[in-house]
């Protein structure tokens, strides 16, 4: 970060993010990032920006595809996505909800749209859904670069993130709501990098105890962010009390973030024993990263209930003879009947 605020600073690097609108996306380019060491997950070079898809205009868009790719300085030549640690799309939700007069909504989670990482490089809401947005409305984009494996030479990239819409004038489409979910794990507040223990047989270590760091119920802190050690380790996360069901919901998307190493994670109705979503990532042979990470897509949607309990599992596989790090998380959307109502009521 100081690295980069000094380029930025002096101009030896282009500090600026751009715009280019067509009639179906948006394309932001992020400010140059400068690589010039290994950086792993949240160590990279990185920017966040505000941002307006169209502020000539006040008009209802669905939000319904998402992509990034890494390219060259000169915008020029697509690179290897090895060098895009994530892309956090977020809306605003005060601002979001209020112009919905569904002001209950506004801090009852983390205003996340969805998420693009390592190993996805871009993904497509259930074609006839997507995620209701105005022209004008403020969105915030974070992106940060990352780079597990080049050491010999210093060089500069850009992000080029595109947000795919449909305008609800010409194909009005079924809102989605969004949600992130996500592992974490109890840890020492005293002695945080201890690990397991007799009083904490379930502990993790964490990476950092600032970042990706929260309290449950009773007051403990959990971690998000963890330290794997070599060879293979099973997870499991219960995370019902995240998903927060009221009644049903039926879901129609998940795309996952993971780390190099995870080799399958799953969300589990362990109330039927039915396996949701089977995420089994492919990971590079012969260098450290994630080649391919798969989504979940439903038109039809899976229905999920209050009454019951919904698991993560995580299978992982550090081949290195070093410790690494971990995170686990799926972006989900499903259907937004209470959206679909304020929809209804418009007047265009």
């Amino acid at each position: 970060m100081i690295k980069s605020k000094i380029y930025y600073t002096l101009n030896l690097v282009d500090s600026e993010w751009k715009k280019d609108l067509s009639d179906t996306k948006v394309v932001y380019t992020s400010p140059t990032f400068v690589i010039s060491n290994i950086y792993k997950s949240m160590e990279g070079p990185k920017s966040d920006q505000y941002v307006v898809i169209d502020d000539t205009k006040e008009e209802l868009l669905f939000l319904t595809s998402f992509k990034t790719n890494a390219v060259s300085s000169d915008e020029k030549r697509k690179m290897s996505n090895d060098f895009v640690c994530h892309t956090n799309f977020e809306y605003r939700d005060a601002e979001h909800y209020n112009r919905w007069n569904m002001t209950n909504r506004i801090n009852s989670q983390y205003p996340r749209i969805t998420s693009i990482s390592n190993g996805v490089e871009d993904f497509e809401l259930p074609e006839g859904f997507g995620f209701p947005v105005f022209s004008n409305e403020r969105l915030f984009i974070n992106a940060q670069a990352l780079n597990h494996n080049i050491t010999d030479s210093t060089f500069n990239i850009k992000h080029k993130i595109e947000i795919g819409f449909t305008k609800h004038s010409q194909t009005p489409l079924i809102p989605l709501q969004p949600k992130t979910v996500f592992m974490m794990f109890p840890f020492d507040p005293d002695n945080p990098f201890k690990g397991p223990t007799e009083a904490l047989p379930n502990a993790c270590i964490p990476v950092e105890t600032k970042n990706h760091t929260y309290i449950d119920t009773k007051g403990n802190p959990l971690s998000g962010h963890w330290i794997i050690k070599p060879g293979k380790h099973n997870y499991t996360y219960d995370t019902s009390a995240q998903l927060n069901i009221k009644d049903s919901i039926r879901l129609h998307q998940i795309t996952s973030h993971l780390h190099p190493f995870a080799n399958r994670f799953v969300l589990k109705d362990k109330t039927t024993g039915t396996i949701i979503y089977d995420c089994k990532s492919e990971n590079f042979k012969n260098k450290i990263g994630l080649k391919r990470t798969p989504s979940f897509s439903s038109q039809k949607g899976v229905w999920m209930y209050e009454d019951h309990v919904y698991e993560m599992l995580l299978e992982i596989d550090n081949t290195t003879d070093k410790d690494q790090e971990m995170m686990a998380s799926m972006a989900i959307f499903y259907y937004d009947g209470e959206m679909q109502d304020k929809i209804s009521e418009l007047k265009f």
